[in-house]
């Protein structure tokens, strides 16, 4: 129920009702000034002032009754502070949001909430380490954290991947006798899966049944996926049987999950069956539900069920986007199929949706592919003339183009074009160089690469191995030879009979 100065305020205060002889400085002085019992007619009628100007969207408003309240010498309860305070802070301005806690914290009343929507906002942006400082200076007044507390700071440590700092959280909480509910252990489970501490992040899941806190769709979904991306697929269906016989409602998160993993396993057949279940269940598909089949299916070779994919899509009312493009563009343009590929890049422009970074990398590899490193050039030029930055793919794709046709000046070109672009190279760009100076018989090149390979932390694979130790051998380089041999063994590599016999 609304206190009768709040019915009264609200109105006035969002211009429903208008008289020039109340302002809200005449408001709050008539609410201080009369001889009025404030406990039993109205509750605090300065705080009812200030409550109900927050339910009008003026926060200069609510913010200058806060003032003119503290300024005629009344301590505004806390849930006046925190609800100008939350107004602040939601606003996304942080610097005021801190003048304001600051200003008149000891001089209003606060609690634990008052602390924590300031350490949240310091958290959402970014700042931590602030919101740290808050938990110690309210510990230092005398104010206990709550679940609230911890709860906003282990799961902004989660989210900059300090789970070791989340865990002694975590446990000041057990230590405090505060009970984790559902959303910190979700929180918890997904910060050691982020961090790749799968063992860690499963016990927690069986702590949590221990401690009599049941999961939600959101606990399920991360350990779903946690399952999916190690391809254990049963142990992912047992989970989503479990969620069906609990009576939790799955969503199309869960479905995507599982579409995704029965793809990446070349499970297609399953997947589409799964989307009927989706459907059954009256869970619309979503454009990711697409997409994920999509996918699938270009990997498994079926492009023309991918291709039918899109219209359904656009039956049911869905709109394809960039991903969706670049899928089918990819898998079309793997088979040389270039005149489905020029259709999807007219379709997508004339849906206004303009081709990225990864798009352009996509149809230089199909230049490539089919021995046109002059057109996979121009794609190159046109792409950086537009403002898209190329990334160690792009490169990668024209440096394998040039590396096949035997053009390892060009090639080492593009390399340092890269390098002074700050760009890494990858372990895919090192091997093809490494190939490239092999098959033209320069072992001093080979094994320079494989060198600055390994110095920059990134393994040879075997080919890499095989291919210079035979070009050095070749060059009666049989030390550097040796050398490697020995290397390639000691990183758990095994080099086959016929190269430990050439080397000797």
């Amino acid at each position: 129920m609304v206190p009768k100065s709040i019915g009264f305020v609200y109105p006035f205060l969002s211009n429903r009702i208008t008289s020039s002889f109340f302002t809200i400085s005449s408001l709050l002085t008539y609410s201080t000034q009369r001889n009025l019992n404030s406990e039993s007619v109205c509750g605090r009628p300065h705080d009812a002032v200030i409550n109900a100007s927050l339910q009008s969207p003026q926060l200069e408003q609510s913010l200058d009754s806060f003032k003119l309240m503290v300024l005629k010498g009344h301590s505004p309860s806390s849930y006046s502070f925190n609800n100008v305070l939350d107004l602040l802070a939601k606003s996304g301005n942080l610097d005021r949001t801190w003048w304001f806690f600051t200003e008149y914290l000891g001089r209003t009343q606060f609690d634990v909430y008052s602390f924590g929507i300031t350490i949240k906002a310091f958290c959402e942006n970014g700042n931590v380490s602030k919101g740290f400082e808050l938990l110690a200076q309210m510990e230092t007044m005398g104010v206990s954290p709550n679940v609230f507390i911890y709860t906003i700071l282990i799961e902004a440590c989660c989210k900059n991947g300090d789970i070791d700092q989340a865990k002694v959280m975590f446990s000041r909480m057990d230590d405090l006798g505060l009970a984790a509910d559902q959303y910190i252990y979700t929180v918890m489970i997904n910060g050691f899966f982020k961090k790749g501490y799968k063992k860690d992040g499963f016990e927690l899941y069986e702590k949590m049944k221990l401690m009599g806190v049941l999961p939600n769709l959101y606990t399920y979904n991360s350990l779903i996926t946690e399952y999916c991306r190690d391809g254990k697929l049963s142990l992912a269906f047992k989970l989503f049987d479990e969620i069906s016989k609990r009576g939790v409602a799955c969503n199309a998160v869960t479905y995507n999950i599982l579409i995704g993993g029965l793809c990446r396993k070349g499970q297609v057949l399953k997947a589409e069956g799964l989307l009927e279940r989706m459907k059954r269940a009256h869970i619309n598909p979503t454009t990711r539900t697409f997409n994920l089949l999509m996918d699938g299916l270009c990997n498994t070779g079926k492009l023309d069920k991918a291709l039918s994919y899109l219209d359904k899509l656009k039956l049911i009312g869905q709109s394809p986007t960039l991903v969706t493009y670049n899928i089918l563009i990819s898998g079309f343009s793997k088979v040389g199929n270039s005149s489905v590929v020029s259709e999807l890049v007219r379709e997508m422009e004339d849906r206004g949706i303009s081709p990225s970074k990864v798009t352009y990398t996509i149809l230089m590899d199909a230049f490539v592919r089919s021995d046109d490193i002059e057109k996979a050039y121009e794609m190159f030029h046109l792409m950086k003339r537009i403002g898209l930055v190329p990334d160690q793919h792009t490169y990668g794709v024209l440096i394998h183009g040039l590396c096949i046709r035997g053009n390892m000046v060009e090639a080492s070109k593009l390399y340092k074009s890269m390098v002074e672009m700050h760009l890494e190279p990858n372990d895919v760009i090192y091997n093809t160089m490494i190939n490239g100076y092999c098959k033209e018989c320069n072992s001093y090149k080979a094994l320079k690469f494989l060198e600055e390979m390994v110095k920059n932390g990134v393994t040879p694979n075997v080919a890499s191995y095989i291919s210079t130790i035979q070009v050095l051998c070749k060059d009666g380089k049989s030390i550097e030879a040796k050398r490697l041999l020995k290397e390639m063994t000691e990183a758990g590599l095994k080099p086959p009979e016929s190269l430990r016999s050439k080397v000797g």
